[in-house]
């Protein structure tokens, strides 16, 4: 009984022995993978699904206007303005081109992810407008949710009638 007790203590030991040396594996890694970012660089944010429309891209470009040494978390900022909080470093792409520059951002104001996103989406965000209007004279008025929006009709609204919006 006695021995049984000294082979789980033993066995657990060398589970944990294992599972630390797995750890610096993944850190030793991640390490050689994840290059720093530098003030300056231009990185790409992943969007998550919930946040764009179907016809949206999946990245956003921001660029790196911050790092935190000790935490070793960066501030990004995109057109629109700083994004929220800060993100570590297997939170974005490194881009290797310089396609924004720190003039081409708003660093005075802040501004969540989602809100990034609508704002530069070509479509206006989640999903596609719709209106579904019905008669000549409600095409150009404040009626319709595409003239509204300031977008034209498409082929969704309604396929067959003539519109003055498309």
């Amino acid at each position: 009984m006695f021995a049984h007790i000294v082979q789980i203590k033993r066995n657990r030991s060398l589970a944990y022995a294992g599972q630390m040396s797995q750890a610096e594996k993944m850190v030793k890694r991640s390490r050689l993978d994840l290059k720093p970012g530098e003030e300056g660089d231009n990185v790409a944010v992943p969007i998550p699904a919930v946040d764009r429309g179907r016809g949206d891209p999946c990245n956003i470009l921001g660029i790196i206007t911050a790092r935190d040494l000790d935490t070793d978390l960066y501030q990004i900022a995109v057109k629109r303005g700083l994004l929220c909080g800060q993100y570590s470093r297997n939170q974005f792409y490194l881009c290797p081109q310089r396609l924004l520059t720190k003039e081409d951002v708003i660093l005075e104001k802040t501004v969540s992810l989602h809100s990034a996103v609508v704002a530069q989406s070509a479509l206006g965000g989640q999903g596609f407008k719709k209106c579904n209007c019905s008669g000549p004279k409600r095409f150009q008025t404040n009626r319709c949710k595409c003239f509204k929006a300031k977008l034209k009709c498409n082929s969704r609204c309604h396929g067959t009638c003539t519109c003055a919006n498309k």
